[in-house]
């Protein structure tokens, strides 16, 4: 593969290997690149990921689309259910979910409904959430915004519409959250996680072209950089050519 990995490409392998066998998993409307994680997933150690959400996920074969709104997406599907029937009758719950919003804050919070102002009169109103069941019977998510800026990576979030770990262990306790909640931020720039003890957000790697202390600059607060910080490990050949030759022939994920 002699074309350079994209961001984006990079933000799909670092997704995928965190994916196991036998999960079941979903995504929401705004789908491009955990479709393609989970698909390369699939390919290279989880031929039995299932994905459910509004359909159980069954691409056509190279071709990717930006939202799972998109009839398209559904590919081969095998079956369809609503959020209440993946949700409701099961006891096992979902083991995973990708997540995105208008803000993401240092506890992992994310924002999908207004920014600035108030609830009734924001300066921008977002698209809200649809459903929230997902949030308390996944039992961790993953954060992926294809923007990473200081803007939507911010202190506190305007409004709480998906819970991460709130402000820390005392509250997430009280609230009843038990669950693991947000385990990685993935964005264009760099891989985040969050600290055992304080669960605030922390850089864990910066992808290939990327320094720290750039990637600090474009956060809008303190990722508790200490030491030498890792680059991320890029893509193998073979995860490289599965992901261009199988998943994304069509090159939506250099785009």
């Amino acid at each position: 593969m002699s074309a350079a990995v994209s961001p984006i490409e990079q933000m799909v392998v670092v997704l995928a290997r965190d994916l196991a066998d036998g999960e079941l998993g979903a995504a929401g409307a705004a789908a491009l690149v955990p479709m393609a994680a989970i698909a390369l997933a699939r390919e290279l150690h989880a031929p039995n990921l299932t994905v459910g959400g509004e359909m159980f996920f069954n691409p056509e074969p190279g071709r990717l689309y930006p939202s799972m709104l998109d009839d398209r997406a559904l590919g081969r599907c095998e079956a369809a259910e609503t959020f209440i029937e993946l949700f409701g009758h099961s006891h096992h719950g979902l083991d995973f979910f990708f997540h995105s919003g208008l803000q993401h804050d240092v506890y992992g919070n994310i924002n999908l409904h207004h920014v600035g102002g108030t609830l009734h009169a924001p300066k921008m109103r977002g698209p809200g959430a649809a459903n929230l069941s997902y949030c308390h019977t996944s039992s961790r998510y993953y954060i992926c915004p294809t923007v990473h800026t200081a803007r939507n990576f911010v202190e506190t979030v305007d409004f709480i519409t998906i819970p991460g770990h709130l402000s820390g262990p005392s509250a997430k306790r009280d609230a009843g959250l038990v669950n693991e909640g947000p385990r990685l931020v993935v964005t264009p720039r760099a891989v985040m996680d969050f600290d055992k003890t304080t669960l605030r957000m922390r850089l864990k790697s910066v992808h290939a072209g990327n320094t720290p202390e750039e990637v600090q600059r474009h956060t809008g607060f303190d990722l508790a950089i200490r030491g030498e910080v890792p680059q991320t490990r890029p893509p193998t050949e073979e995860e490289l050519r599965v992901l261009r030759e199988r998943i994304d022939t069509s090159g939506a994920l250099r785009a």
